[in-house]
C-alpha cells in the first residue's frame, strides 16, 4: 500500500485545504491512504474518520508536534482518546514545547514517533544531528519534497546510521497540487488505525519518491521572482 504519511487540512491553523478535496486528489494519483497530521492537534479527527464512508482512500490520523528540537509526526492507535498537546503542556505561543519532555510523555502514552524533516533549516528549531541521539523514534522522514536540497540526504544518512526505517510524505499544506510526490510503501495492507501504527512501529515501511518534482517555492520566492521580472522589463538595450 502507498500512503502519504504527512498531509495537512483546514484543521491545521496554517492550512486552508478541504480534506475532501485532498482525498479526491489522492485517489487520482493512485494513493491507497492518507495520514492527516495536523499541526499540534488531533482535534477534529472524528470528522476526518467520518469521511471514510465517501472515499476508497484509507484515512489515518496523527499530529505534527512542533517543539524546541524539531517537528515530529506522532500516531496513536486510538487518536480519539489521545490527549491534546495544549492540555498537557499549555500554550506554546511564547515558548516552544520542550522536545525531551513531550516525546517521552507521548511515547509513554503509546504514540509511534517519526522525526519530520530533521535537517530542514527553513523551519524554526530544526533538530539537525540531535536526531541521531533520539532513542524514542520509530522512523525518520527521509523524503519530503518541500525541503531544500541536501536535507533529505542528511535525513537518510541519519536513518541508516540509527538503523531506523525511512518514511516519506508530501507535507501537503498550501495546495492539493503538492500531493503525489511522496508516499510510504507499507509491505502489508493496513485497513485500520491500529494496523497502520503497528506497521510503522515494526518497521514494515519504505520511502517512495513519486513523479517529477515542480520547482521548490518558499515564502518570499514569488516576490523575488516578481521583482526580477520587473527589473528585466525596465531594462533598455541599446539599439
Amino acid at each position: 500500500m502507498l500512503i502519504d504519511l504527512h498531509v495537512h487540512s483546514y484543521l491545521s491553523r496554517d492550512c486552508q485545504l478541504d480534506p475532501k478535496t485532498v482525498l479526491q486528489r489522492a485517489e487520482t494519483f493512485g494513493l491507497d491512504g492518507i495520514a492527516f497530521t495536523e499541526t499540534n492537534t488531533q482535534d477534529g479527527c472524528d470528522e476526518l474518520f467520518d469521511l471514510q464512508r465517501s472515499t476508497k482512500v484509507r484515512i489515518f490520523v496523527g499530529l505534527e508536534l512542533a517543539t524546541d528540537k524539531g517537528q515530529y509526526l506522532c500516531f496513536f492507535e486510538n487518536p480519539l482518546k489521545a490527549p491534546e498537546p495544549v492540555q498537557l503542556w499549555g500554550s506554546n505561543r511564547e515558548k516552544p514545547w520542550p522536545a525531551d519532555e513531550c516525546l517521552a510523555k507521548l511515547k509513554g502514552l503509546g504514540a509511534v514517533i517519526v522525526a519530520a524533516r530533521p535537517y530542514d533549516r527553513d523551519f524554526p528549531h530544526p533538530m539537525m544531528d540531535a536526531v541521531r541521539t533520539n532513542k524514542l523514534l520509530s522512523a525518520i522522514e527521509v523524503w519530503n519534497p518541500r525541503v531544500r536540497p541536501g536535507a533529505n540526504e542528511a535525513a537518510l544518512e541519519a536513518a541508516l546510521a540509527m538503523k531506523l526505517p525511512g518514511v516519506a510524505g508530501s507535507d501537503t499544506r498550501t495546495s492539493v497540487d503538492e500531493l503525489g510526490y511522496a508516499a510510504t510503501l507499507f509491505r502489508t495492507p493496513v485497513k485500520t488505525q491500529v494496523e497502520f501504527v503497528r506497521a510503522i512501529a515494526a518497521g514494515k515501511v519504505h520511502p517512495v519518491q513519486m513523479g517529477e518534482l515542480p520547482p521548490l517555492r518558499r515564502p518570499g520566492d514569488a516576490r523575488a521572482e516578481e521583482a526580477r521580472a520587473k527589473k528585466k522589463k525596465k531594462k533598455r538595450w541599446p539599439r
